[in-house]
């Protein structure tokens, strides 16, 4: 039978959870180690298919995309590509980011916070557009996209 794999945007706690059921149910690796090994590498797995990950060692989910642009081409290997694709999308300063190897990586925005609701807020968008809402993305500048100003008023 097919393992368990996380899905789009479910807490890590939350897959393991259900992973073990899963297996359990089906009688699959009856010892309960092995059974939370297997559960615990299927969500380390998926790491690589995911277009971004949310969250640290005490909570981490995984975003999926089927799009070829992803929060992940959003990284930069120096402070003036993230400040330049942040005026791109509004939003101003960088933050710093470790990926596994150890790399310094820099993205758009004061926190990865800000990053990702923006984000969120595109991939919605860009969801019901391809489900037939008739919606169209905006440039910036376009007629109703939102003003540099409107952008600072939503960052708070």
């Amino acid at each position: 039978m097919p393992l368990p794999t996380p899905n789009d945007r479910e807490k890590r706690s939350k897959f393991i959870e259900r992973c073990m059921l899963d297996l359990s149910e089906k009688n699959e690796f009856p010892d309960v180690k092995q059974r939370t090994a297997v559960c615990y590498s299927q969500f380390k797995k998926a790491e690589s298919k995911a277009s971004v990950v949310v969250g640290d060692d005490s909570e981490m989910y995984y975003y999926f995309s089927e799009s070829s642009e992803g929060p992940m081409s959003h990284y930069f290997k120096t402070k003036e590509e993230a400040l330049s694709d942040g005026s791109k999308m509004g939003l101003d300063g960088y933050h710093v980011y470790k990926n596994e190897a150890g790399d310094k990586l820099y993205m758009a925005g004061p926190d990865y916070k800000t990053f990702s609701s923006l984000w969120e807020n595109i991939r919605k968008k860009k969801q019901r557009i391809k489900s037939g809402s008739g919606e169209k993305m905006r440039k910036k500048g376009d007629k109703g996209a939102p003003t540099p100003e409107q952008i600072k008023k939503a960052k708070g």
